[in-house]
């Protein structure tokens, strides 16, 4: 039996880090050209033989220790040498996902050096893959976004454009959808024991040399302690702005109420008893009764009621 089908016939049991930890992400990408190829292949929608070349530009030193505050995971991809991808496996908060995203393709837009014309830009591309959807009123599977024409929908150009897998939606999609390899590669990220990661290793050899570097480096201490050190981390910060987000709220119910308080107290001694009265119904006279006295109005629209 050769190596890789003993690897993954003795995986048994859950998954300590899957693909979702992006430091394993990245982990497996890097230690795999067939798997990173046929990912892309599944999310360009081309044909695996058209994949000449991916040169990852911006590839790191797995197991040694990362600056959790600067080191970006993201997969910088060289396409074909004429095409540049930013790859991102980005779990949990979304909140300021579509600028991030945005901010990194940019960026990689920009991609000629100084002197150089602009038809030397390589076009660029950022491709998200999500465990849920940043906006609240869409839930694709797999969307594209590009620069159009807001009443005719033209093309303004192909050289610019965000994607977006989400991996919550793979239970909406379509039979053809479930047959594709995008699918499989969904499901392979969301997967949660080795078991089910074994039966998707059978459905193509880019997913099946994924699961193999994955059963590998899951048995390497080094690799274990930075998917510890990312879901720590990320898992901070994610306290942090819960709780800044807490202390911004008692802060900002605090002055809003030490504003209104001011001003009742106000037209109370002007003897303003029906304004006073309004006011507490109607948050544009509120408002307006607030700058009348030149009473900073710190309060949010629930406070005002």
């Amino acid at each position: 039996m050769e190596q890789s089908a003993y690897l993954l016939a003795n995986a048994a049991g859950p998954v300590r880090y899957g693909m979702t930890n992006d430091y394993m992400f990245r982990a497996v990408m890097q230690n795999s050209e067939t798997a990173l190829k046929h990912l892309l292949s599944a999310l360009l929608d081309i044909p695996c033989d058209q994949i000449i070349s991916c040169e990852i530009t911006n590839p790191i030193i797995l197991g040694n220790s990362i600056d959790d505050k600067t080191c970006i995971m993201d997969i910088r991809i060289l396409l074909n040498t004429n095409r540049l991808i930013n790859l991102e496996m980005q779990v949990g908060d979304l909140s300021n996902w579509p600028n991030r995203a945005l901010f990194y393709l940019c960026k990689l837009f920009c991609n000629i050096s100084k002197g150089q014309g602009y038809d030397k830009i390589l076009p660029a591309m950022h491709i998200g893959i999500l465990d849920q959807s940043p906006f609240d009123n869409r839930q694709d599977f797999y969307s594209e976004y590009l620069l159009l024409h807001t009443k005719t929908h033209h093309k303004f150009t192909g050289n610019f454009s965000l994607r977006m897998l989400d991996l919550s939606q793979t239970d909406t999609v379509t039979d053809e959808v479930r047959a594709s390899a995008l699918y499989y590669w969904a499901c392979l990220f969301k997967a949660k024991c080795w078991e089910e990661i074994c039966m998707l290793a059978e459905k193509n050899e880019g997913i099946r040399d994924a699961a193999v570097k994955l059963r590998v480096l899951s048995e390497e201490e080094k690799i274990q302690l930075q998917c510890e050190g990312r879901e720590r981390y990320l898992m901070d910060m994610s306290c942090s702005r819960n709780e800044g987000y807490a202390e911004g709220m008692e802060d900002g119910l605090s002055k809003g109420q030490a504003s209104i308080n001011e001003l009742h107290s106000r037209l109370l001694t002007e003897n303003r008893i029906d304004d006073l009265k309004r006011s507490t119904t109607d948050p544009a006279f509120q408002k307006q009764l607030l700058e009348e006295y030149g009473i900073s109005p710190r309060i949010s629209k629930s406070q005002s009621l």
